[in-house]
């Protein structure tokens, strides 16, 4: 009797060391990473509001909804959703590389609308996107006109403007621009804000960006790392557009788009550099930036270079090349 009243006890003692112990490595582990929705497989119908809203079809990767207006082929509506989606999941292993900048993305509830023209996305702005819900939610417009199917390997579109037709790989291409803006502008800027923010508050900032402008203020001078990397670059601090830049500057975007315009403009030349989209460019990309390559980049602008390199934020290393897993097929 007492060998069984002694063995009862060792249990129970072992039982409530082994539950104390659970619940510090519980409390002591850092959260799980939020559980995001893979990338659905097809094009999908409008719901009834969103039809109110002139929306024709879309695809939801990750959460992000990819609208597309009339006129928009299935092709581009594709393609687009393939590259941001590439853009967040750049080893393509089905889960989002960075997931507290896709969730704060998901949380502002972020989304693209597609035009074949940008005369057809501007008036959609105005007037229809309010009656979607979350009618206040960052909506990143991209004209089709001006992806260039060239860098893909796919025919142009009958829509594609002409320079794409004579001047292959050397103008831009949206589809990896405006994509990645959203990424860096609402997920980047929100997370990491002393790294990554652009100076501007926007409708829904994150906590963590409240916290950091509760601190420092609202002066878009020094904002954030990436702000000042990209005054170097001008060659100086330009809250608006000089009528020349500094000789020794190499970003010298010569269209106006305010400040914070500037600075998503830039990170962007920067990845694209990063990743290789830039070789044997020059011409087409001398006038606003003169870094053609990844070691050039790292020479030249060593800040920018750093901040897209550091594994703390994990920045894709591969150009989306429009064929993401299954919304490829």
């Amino acid at each position: 009797m007492k060998y069984l009243l002694f063995t009862i006890a060792f249990v129970l003692i072992l039982g409530c060391r082994a539950e104390t112990e659970t619940r510090i490595v519980k409390e002591l582990a850092p959260p799980l990473p939020p559980v995001f929705p893979a990338p659905l497989t097809e094009i999908n119908l409008p719901s009834e509001r969103e039809k109110l809203a002139l929306i024709n079809k879309k695809i939801t990767v990750f959460g992000i909804k990819v609208f597309a207006l009339e006129g928009v082929s299935d092709r581009d509506l594709k393609l687009v959703a393939n590259v941001l989606t590439q853009w967040i999941d750049n080893d393509e292993n089905g889960t989002p590389d960075n997931p507290e900048v896709l969730a704060e993305i998901v949380r502002q509830k972020s989304r693209m609308i597609l035009g074949v023209t940008f005369d057809q996305i501007g008036p959609w702005h105005e007037k229809s996107q309010k009656i979607l819900k979350d009618a206040h939610a960052p909506t990143y417009g991209l004209d089709v006109t001006t992806i260039n199917h060239n860098w893909y390997g796919l025919p142009l579109s009958e829509y594609s403007q002409s320079h794409y037709h004579t001047e292959g790989l050397l103008p831009p291409d949206a589809a990896t621009e405006e994509t990645f803006h959203l990424i860096t502008d609402i997920g980047y800027a929100n997370v990491y804000p002393s790294a990554f923010w652009h100076g501007d508050l926007g409708d829904n900032p994150s906590h963590a960006l409240r916290s950091y402008i509760q601190k420092r203020g609202k002066v878009q001078k020094g904002a954030s790392l990436l702000t000042v990397a990209m005054d170097k670059a001008r060659g100086g601090y330009f809250k608006l557009m000089p009528k020349e830049y500094p000789d020794d500057a190499w970003y010298t975007r010569s269209d106006d788009c305010g400040y914070k315009c500037f600075v998503g403009e830039y990170i962007h030349w920067g990845i694209i550099t990063l990743v290789g989209c830039n070789e044997n460019r020059e011409k087409g990309i001398y006038n606003q930036w003169q870094i053609t390559n990844a070691r050039s980049l790292r020479n030249r602008d060593t800040e920018l270079y750093e901040l897209l390199t550091n594994t703390k934020y994990n920045f894709p290393k591969i150009a989306p090349d429009g064929s993401y897993g299954p919304l490829s097929q």
